[in-house]
């Protein structure tokens, strides 16, 4: 019986951490941490970590990559130098868009994710590989409960970053009652109205990420409960 229960933990445990790497990388690549709703425009700009898209919404079916563009749906990446240095322009100029356009610049509290989230998913591979050979080297549990509260702290490290960047980012950003973007990110050139920005669904899937390092840290602390039981006898 405690075998099997060994067995069981273990190979939960190894499962949630696998789970989580899957889920945290899906995140990273996603572009939908923060979604800013245009409603005057029908269309919405998707912030994520290292990359931006601008999508709209006046279609009711899928289209492909050649009509995507000619309605003025693209992609871009923080890290291509001549977009960042057109929205450093712009912002510098305090125009009424800045404070939208901050969005997309690679911020501090985006580096902090990705920094995080680079050592969540190595420590949880070594915790994996970790896991997988402890059944030849029983002392080697403690050092996978070790590794998977390190991927778990990285990741729920990652997290507050975001939260608080994001809220500080909002807090110094000026008010503005309507904002207008240049036409080298928006199709049209007038006032945006109101918009609507909320956490998109790879914030959450992060989050649940974490919950997921978490409960396996909780598999792996049993897992070390019962090896030393057994190393005890």
């Amino acid at each position: 019986m405690p075998f099997a229960l060994y067995k069981c933990v273990l190979i939960t445990s190894v499962f949630l951490i696998v789970l989580g790497i899957f889920l945290t990388l899906f995140s990273i690549f996603s572009p939908y941490w923060e979604i800013v709703e245009i409603p005057r425009l029908h269309m919405s700009h998707q912030h994520g970590l290292w990359w931006d898209c601008k999508v709209h919404h006046n279609v009711l079916i899928p289209l492909d990559q050649i009509e995507r563009e000619r309605i003025g749906d693209t992609c871009v990446s923080k890290f291509d130098n001549a977009v960042q240095d057109m929205l450093r322009g712009a912002i510098e100029k305090g125009d009424a868009e800045s404070k939208e356009l901050l969005s997309h610049k690679f911020l501090p509290h985006h580096k902090g994710v990705l920094f995080f989230s680079v050592f969540t998913i190595l420590f949880a591979l070594i915790g994996a590989i970790i896991g997988i050979c402890s059944p030849c080297f029983p002392p080697n549990s403690l050092l996978y409960v070790v590794s998977i509260f390190m991927t778990s702290s990285c990741s729920v490290l990652a997290d507050i970053i975001f939260v608080f960047g994001a809220s500080e980012k909002d807090r110094r950003s000026p008010p503005q009652p309507t904002l207008s973007i240049p036409s080298s990110i928006s199709s049209r050139s007038n006032d945006l109205g109101v918009l609507n920005k909320s956490k998109g669904f790879a914030f959450f899937l992060h989050l649940f990420a974490s919950l997921v390092f978490i409960i396996g840290l909780m598999f792996s602390i049993r897992k070390w409960i019962i090896t030393s039981n057994q190393l005890s006898h």
